[in-house]
């Protein structure tokens, strides 16, 4: 059989204080457990073997990750629901064990997906991650298994017992395994189920313990790991306990320590980020890859560490695996939710799209991505300045009813504001208890006039278009007063624009609310040239100093409303 040596982390670009990369591994917490290791157990569910290998793992006190085929989970319902009932953890092997290296994409997509669905069906689980057969794996089948939502996992150490080893030799390769390790054995071979006492006992005279396989490193953790437990968040986050996933630009995570260290856990290698300790000047990291990324040399104390996404990946999630302490230090209980909360609906320019370029043609200087940065928008910089918890829930050139130049017909905004996850994945967002914004500000329409309608689009004018516009728009705040309830007030955004159109939809909306009793709809007007808009980011779009002038009149606004903070 071919193997593979485990995945290594990646390394990315950063600047600040003292800092370092190492690969992610998570630091043993428990009371008696000076490490955590992985156990994994490839190809069953099986008649006649899985029955006595999750007997074996129980007497001896240890859970284990269990690589399943879908055609065996589908064989062996019972037995698949009797390893989640025995606390094991359940990941994707593929449907029939192939080279999946082989085989088309299509063919790729089919063996993973048949087998997430065939895992759900039956246990109610979905798996986070993946196994490919044969460690057979290159970085378009990864590409397939990120679609998915799956971290693929190989081994730090192959017991061998699919080639016969031994009991003793099985033994000794767990003997081998270090903090946040992965073993490959399998659900199959009888010195396996045999060889399990005699690991219990080596593993417990090292003082390493059974842990889970976390999604975001691809490393061992304590199973009682929650990405979560000691961050705070208000952004829109697909949370699987060990890490969580977004994709919508600007999602920030805040965290407090005690010491002179702390370590970022993250999985990202499309977007850069935004870190910030105390009150210090952020330090970029760009496309961090699978790290924890260290921000050491700090005085001893308590310290405050803030992460925030700069980039949009509408199809790409990124992943948040938690803050960790260094040495002598610790993770304190997250800072508090702020009672003030602001919901930023809008495009590029709420996204921040090359906000931070001085040139409107930003590719010398790294293209759109290196440029952007959601975490110095107008509505970051609001919701600091009021002191308040927010989302930037924006797509660049998506529009109300058409996007910019009528691109992507047949979807809009509208299509993708219920996810979690944009593109990624069509799960809905289910609104937390505790996210209710006294404020939605709202910027969408830029995409739906500032360009000339296209043959073959379905309205006959622009006063067709704005008809629709308006009508899209009515029903959204519908959506929205039925979310959020009678007390949030809706600001809705407009530029300056080549055509009357959009000043005249978003003014004649407010007034046909108020006119039907909703008081709490407001109309802003963001006046280029009173402003002083330069538009000197990338495409002609809001500069950095174009979102602070911005931010200012947005939140000498916000501070005029009778908003019941």
């Amino acid at each position: 059989m071919k193997r593979f040596a485990a995945l290594t982390a990646a390394t990315a670009l950063v600047a600040g204080p003292t800092v370092a990369h190492t690969p992610a591994a998570a630091t043993a917490t428990g009371g008696t457990c000076a490490g955590y290791v992985g156990l994994t157990f490839d190809d069953g569910p099986t008649t006649g073997n899985t029955a006595a290998l999750l007997d074996a793992l129980r007497r001896a006190g240890l859970r284990a990750t269990m690589f399943n085929t879908g055609q065996n989970v589908e064989a062996n319902p019972d037995l698949a629901r009797a390893q989640v009932a025995a606390g094991m953890w359940i990941g994707n092997h593929s449907w029939d064990h192939p080279h999946l290296t082989q085989l088309t994409e299509a063919e790729q997509a089919a063996q993973i997906s048949r087998t997430q669905d065939a895992i759900r069906r039956v246990t109610g689980v979905t798996p986070d991650l993946f196994r490919p057969p044969y460690l057979d794996t290159d970085d378009a089948l990864r590409a397939v298994e990120r679609r998915f939502g799956l971290t693929e996992i190989n081994t730090d150490v192959d017991s061998q017992d699919w080639n016969n080893a031994t009991v003793e030799q099985i033994v000794a390769s767990a003997g081998r395994l270090a903090d946040g390790d992965v073993i490959l054995m399998h659900d199959w071979p009888a010195n396996t189920v045999a060889a399990i006492p005699r690991i219990a006992v080596e593993l417990r005279e090292r003082r390493l313990c059974s842990g889970r396989i976390s999604p975001v490193t691809g490393r061992a953790v304590a199973p009682q790991t929650r990405a979560l437990a000691r961050a705070h968040t208000a952004g829109r986050v697909d949370d699987r306990g060990a890490g969580v996933r977004y994709t919508w630009p600007g999602v920030y995570f805040e965290g407090r320590f005690r010491g002179t260290s702390v370590g970022i856990v993250l999985d990202d290698a499309v977007n850069d980020y935004a870190v910030q300790v105390d009150d210090g000047a952020p330090v970029d990291l760009v496309t961090p890859g699978r790290i924890t990324h260290w921000v050491r040399d700090l005085a001893a104390g308590v310290h405050t560490v803030r992460i925030a996404k700069r980039t949009e990946s509408p199809w790409s999630p990124g992943q948040f695996g938690g803050f960790v302490a260094g040495p002598g230090g610790a993770v304190l209980s997250e800072p508090a939710a702020r009672h003030r909360q602001i919901e930023f609906i809008g495009d590029s320019w709420t996204a921040g799209y090359g906000n931070m370029s001085t040139s409107r043609d930003c590719t010398p200087t790294g293209g759109v991505d290196r440029n952007s940065n959601a975490d110095q928008t107008f509505g970051a910089r609001t919701a600091r300045a009021l002191g308040a918890d927010y989302q930037l829930n924006a797509w660049s050139g998506m529009g109300m009813v058409r996007n910019y130049n009528g691109g992507n017909a047949g979807v809009d905004y509208r299509t993708y504001y219920d996810r979690t996850l944009q593109a990624a994945d069509t799960a809905v967002w289910h609104r937390p208890a505790g996210w209710r914004p006294q404020v939605v500000v709202i910027g969408l329409g830029i995409n739906d006039f500032s360009t000339a309608l296209r043959p073959g689009e379905p309205w006959a004018d622009e006063a067709a278009l704005a008809a629709d516009y308006r009508a899209a728009y009515l029903a959204f705040l519908d959506k929205l007063r039925h979310r959020y309830g009678p007390h949030t007030y809706f600001v809705l955004t407009y530029p300056d624009m080549g055509t009357a159109a959009l000043a005249d939809s978003i003014e004649q909306i407010a007034e046909q609310r108020a006119a039907a009793g909703d008081r709490r709809v407001r109309a802003l007007h963001y006046d280029n040239a009173a402003l002083g808009l330069d538009l000197l980011g990338c495409d002609w779009h809001p500069s950095a100093r174009d979102h602070q002038l911005l931010s200012g009149a947005l939140t000498s606004f916000l501070s005029g409303l009778p908003v019941r903070w």
